[in-house]
């Protein structure tokens, strides 16, 4: 393992689900993913970052587009939702 990377737990988590994630979600989405748990897929980045702040709050989480390979997109205390 590499020392010191942000979300490293949350990568193993992703790569090591990947396959099944496209098999389950062959149109694509946004997987959200805190320390060990998938906690779902979303068609919309907005909802996916919207569904880890309701259950995560103000803590990082990983949101990764299950399509792609080497974009990261995570949690950050700036992100404001109108409901």
């Amino acid at each position: 393992m590499r020392g010191n990377v942000m979300l490293e737990k949350e990568l193993e988590i992703f790569e090591a689900n990947k396959a099944r994630l496209k098999e389950e979600y062959p149109a694509g989405g946004y997987v959200v993913i805190k320390a060990d748990k998938i906690l779902g897929v979303w068609n919309d980045r907005q909802d996916a970052l919207r569904a880890g702040v309701d259950k995560y709050g103000d803590t990082e989480f990983l949101v990764k587009n299950i399509e792609e390979t080497n974009q990261l997109s995570n949690f950050s205390r700036a992100l404001i939702f109108q409901y």
